[in-house]
């Protein structure tokens, strides 16, 4: 019998490799708009509700990470602070636009908004309010599974059909992609895996792009070598006014 932990591995592997082999081009053109905006110094928020929130957390402050990231982590829409109010929240009319002005998202910045579903109010307002305040958007959702759902937003739209750079995530419909027998419901998502893979790599491209036109990227080093609390230092004053959670 193969265990769960070698299917699981094969899925996820598949699913990556759909990634790598569908969405190379679509993370360059993210790369490019984000290796842009950080050209004139702009900011490049990160957006999302419920798990999808973990994306804006795995990019900041991180090691090897870009330094102008600012993840719009709201106690109300993250599951840490009450998985059912952040669901709720989700459909709230006008609430993405208040987060996105209490950031501070201005022309030139760039949205990065993360929902596989994408048909809630909040991803979908959270791109088009972001646009209208002059910034660029990328979305990152799985659009097979967002085509077979109903929008459950005023806009009647999906989150690829709003934003600048759409990024499919090949989520299958649901998250989870493992049967146990037995048992009718299924186990182990996959979105939190393929949505760090595919922002790490727009972060790496991004990095790359900016190396071969001589811009010095802003990037954390880890704290634990030689140099870093004075490199990183520098890094915290120059973003400490514009990122919330510096």
């Amino acid at each position: 019998m193969v265990s769960l932990v070698k299917k699981y591995y094969d899925i996820v592997v598949e699913l990556l490799t759909q990634v790598l082999r569908d969405e190379q081009e679509n993370i360059d053109k993210a790369s490019t708009v984000v290796a842009e905006a950080l050209e004139n110094d702009k900011i490049i928020h990160v957006v999302g509700a419920g798990h999808s929130a973990m994306v804006g957390e795995e990019m900041f402050y991180r090691a090897g990470g870009l330094a102008a990231i600012d993840p719009i982590l709201d106690n109300d829409i993250t599951v840490h602070h009450g998985s059912l109010k952040s669901t709720a929240m989700e459909h709230i009319v006008g609430y993405a636009e208040i987060l996105l002005k209490h950031h501070g998202v201005s022309a030139g910045d760039v949205v990065i908004v993360v929902s596989t579903s994408g048909v809630n109010q909040f991803p979908v307002e959270a791109a088009i309010k972001s646009s209208e305040m002059g910034a660029k958007t990328i979305g990152i959702t799985s659009v097979k599974y967002s085509s077979q759902l109903e929008p459950k937003n005023k806009f009647g739209k999906r989150l690829y059909e709003v934003v600048d750079v759409v990024i499919d995530n090949h989520v299958p419909r649901g998250d989870a992609v493992l049967e146990v027998e037995g048992f009718s419901t299924r186990v182990a998502p996959v979105s939190t895996i393929l949505n760090t893979f595919i922002v790490n790599s727009i972060v790496a491209e991004t990095i790359r792009k900016l190396v071969e036109k001589g811009v010095e990227p802003p990037v954390w080093i880890s704290s634990h070598l030689p140099g870093a609390d004075e490199y990183n230092r520098a890094l915290y004053e120059k973003y400490r006014s514009r990122i919330k959670l510096l």
